[in-house]
């Protein structure tokens, strides 16, 4: 990994406590009522800089060789037997650093997101790294390309931004469009003992130490975010301090709307969208941990295109 992660305990913050309070130059507050109508999440998602330092914990590699495994496990059809596919396409993929990578290793990619300044930040980083990428401005719960992708992808619980029944259908239709029979879709969502146990998997709250010596504070939602019963919908508060090398400090505070998303209601809506059939479920991208297990802190769901419900 090229970064290191600390955990900071919930109690770095109280409830007022955010990235402003720790005596940082406060870039700005911005909320996004109007998230529901069109699927854009502003505020920190218009910060693709900060957006990407707070996510540097993943170990990208990894998580690309655990895709790619699935790959060639659970492929059918005349390619089953690659050992890579040929084309991707990462949905809600903000900086686009899983395609990015499947890029580094000769795969065809496609990034798709709805922010400008996401999309922006992706083309200009594989310009930089000398690797091609095709990058779309689209909506993920309704968008036509002219062609097909063996495998499409969607990370860190993006799909949390789909906060209803009808936008979930629209965007598994929209994806089986694009997938050939026997192609996949690989989901991954927060686990949901993050929210329905007092003992969540994943903190909150962390500090990535980074390789060029930055470092990026980061609260992320945490206890004093409830749950609407009803719409299973939280306004998560979220936090980022972005210290960089020569000492400067970006910050930014925002709230951002997320669904919660169970096991069950995947399964349902699976199928009722039709196109598609559950291939398996994990828990986590290092080891093939099983979606049950008392290690799994993610819920990653492998889908399959089905021949039999093509358009």
């Amino acid at each position: 990994m090229s970064s290191q992660v600390r955990d900071l305990s919930a109690d770095l913050y109280d409830e007022t406590h955010d990235a402003g309070d720790l005596g940082l130059p406060r870039c700005r507050v911005r909320a996004c009522p109007r998230a529901r109508d069109h699927c854009l999440v502003a505020g920190i998602y218009d910060e693709p800089e900060l957006y990407a330092a707070a996510c540097a914990y993943r170990d990208v590699p990894a998580d690309v060789a655990a895709l790619l495994r699935w790959w060639q496990r659970h492929r059918d059809g005349e390619r089953a037997d690659q050992s890579q596919p040929r084309s991707v396409l990462e949905l809600a993929a903000g900086p686009a650093e899983h395609a990015r990578e499947l890029a580094r290793r000769g795969v065809d990619a496609t990034a798709l997101d709805i922010n400008p300044a996401m999309c922006g930040w992706a083309r200009d980083r594989a310009a930089e790294e000398g690797y091609p990428l095709t990058v779309v401005e689209a909506d993920m719960r309704d968008f036509r390309l002219p062609r097909e992708f063996d495998l499409a992808i969607t990370m860190l619980n993006s799909l949390c931004h789909l906060l209803t029944l009808d936008e979930l259908l629209a965007h598994l239709a929209s994806v089986a469009r694009h997938l050939p029979d026997g192609g996949l879709y690989i989901m991954e969502f927060a686990h949901p003992v993050d929210v329905l146990s007092r003992n969540p998997r994943t903190s909150s709250d962390w500090v990535t130490d980074m390789a060029d010596g930055s470092s990026v504070t980061v609260r992320w939602g945490g206890m004093h975010d409830v749950i609407d019963p009803v719409t299973q919908v939280t306004r998560e508060r979220v936090s980022v301090a972005y210290r960089k090398k020569d000492g400067t400090v970006r910050t930014i505070t925002d709230t951002v709307p997320n669904r919660f998303w169970s096991a069950t209601e995947l399964d349902a809506a699976v199928r009722l969208a039709g196109g598609f059939s559950i291939a398996a479920r994990y828990g986590d991208f290092d080891d093939d941990v099983t979606l049950d297990a008392a290690a799994a802190w993610r819920m990653i769901f492998v889908l399959r295109r089905a021949a039999a419900d093509r358009d």
